[in-house]
């Protein structure tokens, strides 16, 4: 039995091994720079982000192209690029990519303007609280914010925090670990969340390669 076990055991491993590489860097989109790319974390503030949302989509960046390498400018710890293979290895199954209705708005010039803003920000630390500055970014203010510098449009109209599901225990957690209180919350920042962007009547799924 043992002898027979074991080489199933390891012809087994490979073939995962196999399918979890290619799939991990599997990108079916027709990507083009500007394409905002979504996906579901599944830890940590993951967690509570699903539970305030009601939604699957934890985190969020934006593509762009250098030469033949594709890039994810994100805000994590730091803001950042990332290569888009390694970004989709994080979590390869919730791998999304939506872009513009209307792309008449990326065009060069503009494309130009979202470089020189994000160089702005490179290195700029994670923003932890959530709030509307630019001192402290999270991701899909990040994302909402190029936007609106390189092109002047606003994906979506930011919320104020206590129009999310607040009372969840994963969300209520986090909120004490971060504010002290819930009455510390400021309740009417604008906030931007990746379910979001994810609904903007603007966006629609990119199409498949």
């Amino acid at each position: 039995m043992k002898k027979l076990f074991f080489p199933i055991i390891i012809a087994l491993s490979a073939v995962l091994s196999i399918s979890y590489g290619q799939y991990s860097t599997h990108n079916p989109y027709a990507l083009e720079d500007g394409d905002i790319v979504f996906q579901s974390g599944h830890r940590g503030q993951a967690n509570a982000i699903k539970a305030a949302t009601e939604s699957k989509w934890t985190h969020v960046g934006v593509v762009f192209q250098d030469q033949d390498q594709w890039w994810v400018f994100e805000a994590v710890q730091p803001v950042k690029y990332t290569k888009l293979d390694d970004w989709i290895k994080r979590h390869p199954r919730s791998f999304h990519a939506r872009r513009l209705k209307d792309t008449s708005q990326i065009t060069p010039a503009n494309l130009v303007k979202a470089e020189v803003w994000a160089k702005q920000q490179l290195d700029k630390p994670y923003d932890l609280k959530f709030l509307w500055d630019d001192e402290h970014l999270y991701c899909s203010e990040l994302v909402w914010k190029i936007y609106k510098h390189a092109t002047g449009i606003e994906l979506c109209t930011p919320r104020s925090m206590d129009s999310y599901n607040l009372n969840d225990p994963t969300v209520a957690a986090l909120i004490e670990q971060r504010y002290g209180s819930i009455s510390n919350l400021p309740k009417d920042t604008p906030v931007v969340a990746p379910s979001d962007l994810a609904e903007s009547p603007l966006l629609i799924e990119v199409p498949r390669k």
